[in-house]
Order: structure tokens, then sequence, then C-alpha cells
């Protein structure tokens, strides 16, 4: 997949490093040349321009990209002129950084409805992280709604997937189950790797060392968890 990234800053580098490591192309833009010399290795292409340059960014595969993310942190006024720009350029996905409502509730107004709130979401996962002793993974979909990965609590160990009534009994739903498998590296040793299990079958069985994909309300996937 191909993806660009606008404003390489703190937020901005780690994302586009990560979707590089995932195997992803990845275009890192930022006026400042420093951030894009000391990027350039780490990221698929780097490019220093004026992001609010109509010009300039038209020269991008903007509408080739499967996702066009506003990561620029330090001018809500230039987010803001960018987002504008892509939604003209026409631009099939953006992702926005931002860091006020209001900001927020401008960009709604231009059609925008996918945002990021970076220093609120890392504290946000790592809150999740510290309040479930089981929870390994959270990401919160929406203020009432996440998605957390879990370890299988040690009563269900041997049952069924199909025993366990997740949707009328806790309020929640069991989306898959990751799974250690033996695997081996390029120099033949033996490790262990998780594997996301798919749609679950009639058969599926819970084991020791499983990661249960959980949906649900937080405070519901809590209980189930401290049944």
């Amino acid at each position: 997949m191909k993806f660009i990234v606008f404003g390489i800053g703190s937020y901005g580098a780690s994302l586009a490093s990560k979707l590089v490591e995932l195997g992803h192309e990845v275009f890192g833009i930022d006026n400042i040349p420093a951030r894009t010399e000391k990027l350039k290795n780490r990221i698929t292409y780097t490019v220093t321009m004026d992001a609010t340059n109509r010009e300039a960014i038209q020269d991008l595969p903007l509408k080739e990209a499967d996702a066009v993310i506003i990561a620029i942190g330090e001018n809500e006024g230039t987010i803001i002129l960018l987002a504008a720009l892509l939604k003209q350029i026409g631009v099939k996905r953006i992702i926005c950084r931002v860091t006020s409502t209001l900001q927020k509730t401008v960009l709604e107004t231009m059609g925008l409805s996918e945002f990021v709130y970076p220093e609120q979401n890392s504290a946000d996962r790592m809150a999740h992280h510290l309040s479930f002793a089981e929870v390994i993974d959270s990401h919160r979909v929406c203020e009432q709604y996440q998605i957390v990965e879990a370890n299988v609590p040690g009563r269900l160990v041997g049952t069924k997937a199909t025993d366990v009534d997740f949707l009328n009994g806790y309020e929640i739903q069991l989306v898959s189950i990751k799974r250690n498998f033996e695997e081996k590296n390029i120099l033949g040793a033996t490790r262990m790797k998780k594997h996301t299990l798919g749609i679950l079958t009639p058969s599926t069985e819970f084991r020791n060392g499983d990661t249960l994909i959980l949906f649900g309300e937080s405070k519901k996937i809590k209980a189930f968890l401290e049944n």
C-alpha cells in the first residue's frame, strides 16, 4: 500500500517509519530540510516542500495513495489549508491530526471524518494497558467502544469458543484469536510467533497462551476478564 505523511516531526516520523517496517511505500513530506535529511534512509521517499503550495503537492501521487495523513502539529492554519487543498484535488482518504476540538469541528465541516489525537491516543492506550492486568494492547474505536487484545482467562482454557455466550452473557464480541506457532528464523532457530486464526470455527478451542481479540465497551470487557 502507498501512504503520504505530511509532517514528519516526532509523531509523523514514528508513523511513517512504522508503515515502512510493515512493508508499505511511504512518502514523508516536511518543510524542514533537517527532518527529511534525517529520515531519508528510514522512509521510502522524503521530500522537502511547503505543504500549502498547491502546485508543489500536485507533483505527489496523491490520488494513487491509499491514504494521506496530515501529521503536522505546529500550525493549525497549515493543517486546515492543506486539508482543503487535498479535498479539492480529490484525495480519496484523508486522516488528520487534530490538537483541539475547534480544529476538529472546522475540519468536519470540510468533510473530513478521520482524526487522530497523538498525545491523547498514546496516553489512552497506555491507560487501558495499565487498567487491565490481562490486556496486551487496545485500540479505541470511538468514545464508547474499543478493540482489546487480552490473555485468555484460565477458566476458558480447554473450552470451545461456541461454549461461551459472549454476546448475550457479556455484551461483547469475540473477533478472533491470536495463537502461538513454532517457526524457524533464517538461521534455523525455532521460535514462537503469534498468528491470528481469522474467522473462528465451531470447533475452535481456547488454549493456554492464546490472545483474545475482543470488541465492546471498556467496562464490559473488564467485567468479562475479571469474572
